[in-house]
């Protein structure tokens, strides 16, 4: 759980770091499911010729970026959303976590299923991700919730290695202006917005997060190490808020409205599930399974577009809705 002092620094600052979150037996078979991931598509790489070998040799936090060095296609069929495993829903859904959302967002608690694995290798051109606030990706409606995003590494992320950096004070006020970067990556915030206000370094130890709000600008930047920055970012909100997950509606939570004044989430294109209730607790996801079949299943809708910005405009190919109907 928070303390005081951090609860207080989240509302103010918006944003804590979270020593000590996870053990390594809670992290370890994530890590053993991505290396087991990595060396499939590095084994099917070399027999289709398009690796000299497999790497298997160095460790989790090296192979990638030896792999890199020689063809980038399978880092980058990494990113983001591309995989779905089992461990990543018993991570999602770890009790300590949970707690922690839940002082945060409330005991009605739904996880979207909006988790990005990053393996930021060292010197590459598309793993900075450049300045943002995660409100400039949903909905409008959602601007002045709470959407938590918990970052979390798998390695110790240094600044070297292209921790996370953070503006201060700056989520109590609007969504900024975002527009597409030069490549069409990601949305950009231009620096000149903050006013001056200096950015924070937040380096993260394995085993711990960083917590920040959906309006809190963050970026990270190169990896000049020789180590890939394996990270996952997880996000949750108060079921009163608008969400497509396969619930019942309580009196006071946000539905969709025909007139589309209310969307049907705070970001359709992606699906979220229950994760904790004292009210509806028979509709909790409990299972990997569960999870996999509803990324696997999940139709995707279209979200409001008020930055001009699209996954299919990137000029290099980086990211797409993976497993969904039409986009496989």
């Amino acid at each position: 759980m928070l303390t005081d002092a951090q609860l207080r620094q989240f509302d103010e600052e918006g944003y804590v770091v979270a020593q000590d979150l996870f053990s390594n037996g809670d992290l370890q078979p994530v890590i053993d499911e991505i290396s087991g991931e990595l060396d499939k598509r590095a084994r099917e790489a070399v027999a289709a010729g398009e690796l000299s070998q497999d790497y298997a040799e160095y460790d989790f936090e090296h192979r990638l970026a030896h792999i890199n060095r020689e063809n980038d296609k399978i880092a980058k069929s990494m990113w983001d959303f591309k995989v779905v495993l089992p461990s990543f829903f018993t991570l999602m859904t770890n009790p300590n976590l949970l707690d922690v959302a839940e002082q945060l967002c409330g005991p009605e608690l739904i996880a979207s299923s909006v988790y990005r694995l990053r393996p930021k290798v060292p010197t590459h051109a598309w793993s900075p991700v450049p300045w943002h606030q995660d409100s400039g990706y949903f909905e409008p409606y959602c601007d002045k919730s709470l959407i938590l995003t918990v970052w979390l590494p798998l390695v110790d992320a240094t600044e070297e290695r292209g921790c996370m950096w953070v503006i201060p004070g700056m989520h109590r006020g609007p969504v900024l202006t975002h527009q597409p970067d030069q490549m069409a990556h990601y949305l950009e915030i231009d620096e000149t917005l903050f006013g001056g206000r200096q950015p924070v370094c937040c380096p993260v130890t394995k085993g711990g997060a960083l917590l920040m709000t959906n309006r809190t600008p963050h970026a990270s930047f190169d990896n000049k190490s020789d180590v890939v920055r394996w990270s996952m970012d997880l996000r949750y909100q108060s079921a009163d808020l608008p969400t497509n997950a396969k619930i019942d509606r309580l009196p006071g939570e946000a539905a969709p409205a025909l007139d589309g004044s209310v969307p049907l989430a705070c970001n359709p294109p992606e699906p979220d599930f229950l994760v904790r209730s004292r009210l509806r607790p028979h509709q909790v996801m409990k299972t990997p399974e569960e999870f996999i079949a509803l990324r696997m299943n999940h139709v995707i809708s279209p979200a409001t577009d008020r930055w001009n910005y699209s996954v299919a405009g990137r000029k290099d190919e980086l990211g797409g809705y993976a497993h969904a109907p039409g986009k496989k």
